[in-house]
């Protein structure tokens, strides 16, 4: 796999790389097009990012159309919701237009809320979604949106989103989330994840990358456009370059 991986000295650090390359990139893609599309994550990592993302300078929100990697299944103003943490940090802050924001519908009955926003992802992109700018996390087990390890979900090549569910320790189980074809169609991929508990997660990605095991699920991920992922020192344990 061919994968930048930057090592940052603590996780406010991660945070703010995650917010800096993501507005450097956005504003590339605004200068070449007329709308450019951003896919938001959830989890502990991207709140700062999003504060700090929502204040950036010269980036034209609006002509950023925003997307969801994943969602949990509930209404959206409810505090696990991965929108309702990204309207409080970002959107607002940014001053996104509504009609630019494309949320998954978390309140739908888990089937029909996929194949609803798999109708919004066709009625924009068409035949082919490509995502400017991608974030996503890793969970402590290696997944990613709500791709967990042993899905169904994740063999899947024929739909674009899907009802997965969360292991049973998750405070909310069902779940929606985009599949592999959608998410290897990035430009940009930013993987943000920091700490001691996810460090076997990690190290098994990176023996997935040089081709010793399969890897949990964000080993699978391979964007057509770059993939780099942001960590801190304590995740890293000095496996990679260190930019800070």
């Amino acid at each position: 796999m061919n994968a930048e991986i930057v090592v940052l000295p603590s996780p406010a650090a991660v945070a703010e790389a995650l917010a800096d390359r993501t507005a450097r990139a956005l504003r590339a893609a605004l200068d070449a097009q007329p709308r450019v599309t951003l896919c938001l994550t959830g989890g502990s990592t991207p709140a700062p990012a999003y504060e700090r993302l929502g204040g950036a300078e010269d980036v034209d929100w609006g002509r950023v159309h925003v997307f969801w990697g994943d969602e949990r299944c509930v209404p959206k103003d409810h505090p696990e919701s991965n929108y309702a943490l990204a309207k409080r940090t970002l959107l607002d802050r940014a001053g996104i237009p509504d009609s630019n924001v494309h949320r998954m519908p978390g309140e739908c009955p888990p089937d029909e809320g996929a194949v609803i926003y798999e109708q919004a992802l066709a009625q924009f992109f068409g035949d082919e979604v490509r995502f400017d700018v991608l974030h996503l996390g890793m969970g402590d087990d290696g997944h990613t949106a709500s791709l967990f390890p042993g899905s169904p979900a994740l063999s899947e090549t024929g739909r674009r989103v899907v009802h997965t569910t969360a292991p049973a320790s998750a405070a909310v189980r069902d779940r929606l989330t985009l599949t592999f074809p959608v998410l290897d169609g990035a430009r940009l991929c930013l993987v943000a994840a920091h700490g001691e508990a996810k460090r076997p997660a990690f190290g098994d990605v990176l023996d997935a990358y040089d081709g010793e095991t399969d890897g949990p699920p964000i080993a699978y991920v391979a964007p057509k456009g770059a993939l780099v992922w942001l960590v801190d020192r304590t995740l890293s344990q000095g496996t990679a370059d260190d930019e800070g």
